[in-house]
């Protein structure tokens, strides 16, 4: 298990969670998601580790005897959700010193690792301007070595243009389900398209946006000469106050619109600060907009 992506002090805590969906499973292979109809299998699945506040009739004694420790037994009693997993690698997630790709891979691997653990489908996919790699159709918790693997090796680089990424062979596949964007969204051709896309797959959508302090709140004053991360276009700027201010009443524009796009379209938004420690954004953030419960 890679410690810098999942602490494991905190996996317990995650196989306890699942993903919320608008699109309730309704049959189809068997996972650990309660479905709408009855006549599901009891057939067993995996066993998860004790955590204080589990049901107690859950509790497997035969496997207390051989080990002496408190394991639950799981079972293929509900359906499973196909999970997709976004993340923007292009330039502008490595941008400064704001941690906003490592952030992206840490909130990949905990929402792979708890869905796995519920034996939903798994599938991650790296992006700028196109498909870049890929991971896909992962199911069960002893998939989570190669996800994280996969996460681990991913790399920011090339302009983004998340419309022609979405539209590259492969980017949007399989049945419907959970569709999760983790980017900055800082794409000069726009998004609209390519959600509209994912939408039009029949996916639930969220857009979780990534942003680091020096873009949400930048100290730069004097003479500068402000160079593009993604296009390497440059631009002699004389910065004031009045300008700093006009620029972050951009930036809360741009976030609101983006908001008011996803809202309107039922899509789920919320934004995050690139700072912010992981733990605090899976487990108060997340579980607060309702992404995960």
């Amino acid at each position: 298990m890679s410690s810098h992506l999942l602490d494991p002090s905190w996996l317990a805590r995650l196989e306890r969670l699942q993903l919320a969906s608008r699109r309730a499973a309704s049959g189809g292979q068997a996972g650990l998601r309660r479905a709408k109809q009855l006549g599901s299998s009891m057939e067993f699945a995996d066993y998860r580790a004790y955590v204080p506040g589990d049901d107690l009739r859950q509790l497997d004694w035969n496997a207390y005897a051989r080990s002496g420790k408190l394991f639950l037994k799981k079972y293929l009693d509900e359906t499973q959700l196909h999970v997709k997993v976004y993340i923007d690698c292009s330039t502008s997630m490595s941008h400064g010193q704001s941690g906003k790709s490592e952030r992206a891979v840490q909130l990949a691997a905990a929402l792979g690792y708890l869905s796995l653990c519920h034996l939903d489908f798994v599938s991650v996919y790296a992006f700028d301007r196109q498909l870049l790699s890929s991971v896909r159709s992962l199911q069960g918790k002893g998939q989570a070595p190669r996800l994280l693997s996969f996460l681990s090796e991913l790399k920011p680089g090339g302009s983004g243009d998340l419309n022609q990424a979405l539209r590259s062979p492969g980017a949007v596949t399989g049945k419907g389900g959970i569709s999760i964007l983790l980017s900055d969204f800082l794409f000069e051709s726009g998004y609209e398209q390519g959600l509209a896309f994912l939408q039009a797959a029949k996916q639930d959508v969220i857009l979780v946006q990534i942003l680091s302090e020096e873009e949400r709140n930048p100290g730069y004053q004097g003479e500068l000469r402000l160079l593009d991360s993604e296009t390497r276009q440059a631009k002699e700027v004389s910065v004031t106050g009045a300008m700093m201010e006009q620029y972050r009443k951009s930036v809360q524009e741009y976030q609101e619109q983006l908001a008011a796009f996803a809202y309107g379209r039922g899509i789920a938004f919320l934004s995050v600060e690139a700072e912010q420690q992981i733990e605090s954004i899976v487990f108060q953030v997340f579980r607060r907009a309702g992404i995960i419960r």
